[in-house]
């Protein structure tokens, strides 16, 4: 609860409205089960962020009493005028005063929400907001309207130093598209003279060909007069070769330059800006929205929203930076092309195979891990199998090396709902690209995915670690009610993405015991076992809905209770930031003491373990991030089932401010800048990653040596 609250300071930050609107509540245990009162009707006129003040009629002295000292709490149905149905909530009394003694009882009652939905809580602010506004709006109309005749003129001026801009930034991107008319006429003047030369070749070709067979016919021709016609003709058809691959050479630089050009023709058509923003940083783009308090900016990896307040100045781009502009989009499509391209060629790799395994035998080859221990590399049961340590897909063993992905862009909220519809998807397209490209072969990810981002995963042939619901410490672990919800959403996504056949397992919590979190670890508050068997009821309901992929969670190592679900899960995960968390780095010998701790967990439950998050933030300067992430997988090696690298792009909602990197280690995780741009962690990732096979059980110096 907000302290502001809880000392009655809250009192001053009310909106104090000119009428009233019904609240209406019953009072019920602080936990929740035994109802004390039936519904009371009271009034409010005084309306803040964290709660509301009640006028409260003949409320009886023991539940005023019981309200005071938290044994008691509110359920609230708040009728905001002109809304469709009453607001449910549940709040705690903050403070309460008796106004009046005789029948009937009179109280004054501040209360502080305990749960009440966002949108609602600022449905109602918004309303006090509004009649308040309206009782000023009034008064300030008059002065308004002074105001805005003498800005009248000064609008004018505005717009007219607007125009003159404008002019300005098309001069300079007509002076671009000049430039580019002027290289794709010479590449036309070029493509012409070999096209005449090349017709030239041709025709001495065809000539001594002729000459050659005439010579060949008459009996009288000397040998060396043959061999004189041949030579000369196989260096007309070199040249002829030579020609045809400079003429490709320039067809190709053309159809680049046609590209570029069109790229600046659209540029053209809108307002190219350079962005200085004030905490460093600078944003080339075309402007795409901008309104008083933001500005909307395109880039090549997609639309970020900047706040004005976060930004020192905005000029207009150079001609250079214009270009290096469409170059940077050119880079982006013919790299998700060439991709495109590839993966046909693997797709018929795959298919040519395949028809080859038909007419022979698998051969069943043995590997061996640690000394005296032979792990098969093929098994018999196709699918996703968790089998002793290790996992196999389709009979084959699979080594996890994924990274941690998640949503998010400049300026917009994190996550599917806040940032997914406002990504082109060129940007997701390119990113699968990338991570194919480096050798990663899994994602791991904190929510369920659009089926669009799953497309992409199979397009790409990369496997998904998706986290399906989330409990956590504001969890109720002794509650059926919330029980049955979580039930109920997790088995919703395995049931609709159960036939993807991408999905590798289901995650069904992340960073137990929850340590982290405001009210921390709910072991102590509920018991070990009490908490353990709530969450075997979720992975029990999901393998019901789903036994053909096995089931996993992230723990935190090292605390009470990190061993939750260890007994009932299929993989165990473990989020270690192994060698160090950030400014805490030890280096080697303390990655290596945290893997053999899990190995050992491995060995004892006879299940597979993988690291579902490691990493480290650039923010940090005791080591490099290429260095750190090094050390991490060569740690891993063998001795588990595969490695998370947190993670592919800095998130930077996670400091404060969303349209800024804020100087917080939070936001410096990724192994690529928010525009993909790689950082040093991504070289050792796809170093390292491309050096292991997917088939095999993990980093191993004498292999890649």
């Amino acid at each position: 609860m907000d302290k502001r609250q809880e000392s009655g300071a809250e009192r001053r930050r009310y909106i104090r409205l000119s009428t009233v609107f019904p609240v209406e509540f019953e009072i019920v245990s602080s936990d929740g089960k035994e109802v004390l009162s039936e519904f009371h009707q009271s009034f409010t006129r005084d309306v803040s962020e964290g709660g509301i003040c009640l006028e409260i009629n003949n409320l009886k002295d023991e539940l005023a009493g019981r309200l005071n000292d938290k044994t008691a709490k509110m359920r609230l149905q708040i009728n905001v005028p002109f809304s469709a149905k009453p607001i449910a909530a549940e709040a705690d009394a903050a403070w309460l005063k008796k106004i009046k003694e005789d029948h009937p009882n009179k109280f004054l009652i501040g209360i502080s929400y305990k749960q009440i939905a966002d949108r609602d809580r600022k449905r109602i602010v918004n309303f006090a907001r509004f009649v308040w506004f309206r009782q000023k709006a009034v008064v300030a109309a008059v002065a308004v309207l002074a105001i805005a005749i003498a800005f009248a003129s000064l609008e004018v001026s505005k717009k007219e130093a607007l125009r003159r801009e404008a002019e300005k930034k098309l001069a300079l991107v007509e002076k671009e598209r000049t430039g580019l008319s002027h290289a794709l006429e010479d590449l036309k003047d070029n493509s012409s003279a070999l096209e005449s030369k090349l017709k030239g070749f041709e025709e001495e070709r065809t000539d001594l060909e002729k000459k050659l067979e005439a010579a060949k016919a008459e009996a009288e021709a000397k040998p060396e007069e043959i061999a004189k016609l041949e030579s000369e003709l196989l260096k007309a058809q070199t040249g002829a070769v030579e020609l045809n691959k400079e003429l490709e050479r320039f067809t190709k630089e053309k159809k680049r330059l046609e590209d570029q050009l069109k790229i600046i023709e659209e540029i053209k058509a809108s307002r190219p800006v350079k962005v200085n923003l004030a905490a460093g940083g600078v944003v080339i783009g075309k402007v795409v929205l901008e309104s008083a308090d933001s500005v909307r900016v395109e880039v090549p990896t997609g639309v970020i929203t900047l706040k004005r307040n976060l930004i020192a100045s905005m000029t207009t781009p150079s001609d250079k930076e214009i270009a290096e502009l469409a170059k940077e989009r050119l880079k982006l499509e013919e790299r998700a092309l060439s991709m495109a391209r590839k993966k046909e060629i693997e797709r018929q790799r795959l298919i040519e195979e395949q028809k080859e395994e038909q007419v022979k035998k698998p051969v069943e080859p043995k590997e061996t891990g640690k000394p005296g221990v032979e792990i098969s590399k093929r098994i018999e049961e196709k699918g996703v199998v968790a089998k002793g340590t290790r996992v196999y897909v389709d009979g084959k063993l699979f080594f996890i090396k994924g990274v941690a992905y998640g949503i998010s862009a400049p300026g917009l909220p994190p996550g599917v709902g806040g940032s997914f519809s406002k990504i082109p998807m060129s940007v997701f397209e390119n990113d699968f690209s990338m991570m194919k490209e480096s050798g990663i072969n899994t994602i791991r990810t904190y929510e369920p995915l659009p089926d669009a981002l799953l497309d992409l995963a199979e397009k790409y042939d990369i496997k998904i670690i998706e986290q399906i619901v989330s409990p956590s410490s504001y969890t109720d672990y002794s509650s059926d009610v919330e029980l049955k919800t979580l039930k109920k959403i997790a088995v919703e996504t395995v049931k609709k993405h159960s036939n993807r056949k991408c999905i590798l397992m289901w995650l069904i919590w992340n960073d137990a015991p929850f340590c982290y979190e405001e009210p921390g670890s709910p072991i102590p508050r509920y018991g070990f076992d009490v908490v353990n068997k709530f969450m075997k009821e979720i992975y029990l309901a999901v393998k019901e809905a789903d036994k053909a992929h096995p089931v996993t969670a992230a723990n935190v190592l090292n605390v009470e209770g990190y061993n939750l679900g260890f007994d009932f899960l299929d993989v165990i995960g473990c989020n270690a930031y192994i060698g160090g968390h950030g400014f805490g780095w030890g280096g080697a010998p303390l990655a290596s003491k945290v893997v053999n701790q899990m190995a050992d967990i491995s060995k004892k439950f006879d299940k597979p373990v993988i690291i579902t998050e490691t990493g480290f933030s650039t923010f940090v300067k005791k080591a490099k991030q290429d260095d750190a992430i090094e050390v991490q997988i060569k740690a891993v090696g063998e001795k588990l089932t595969g490695i998370v690298i947190f993670e592919w792009i800095d998130e930077w909602w996670k400091g404060g401010n969303p349209s800024v990197q804020d100087k917080h280690i939070e936001e410096y995780w990724g192994i690529l800048t928010w525009d993909r741009k790689p950082k040093p962690g991504y070289e050792v990732v796809a170093r390292l990653f491309k050096s292991i096979p997917t088939d095999s059980l993990g980093y191993s110096e004498k292999k890649t040596n």
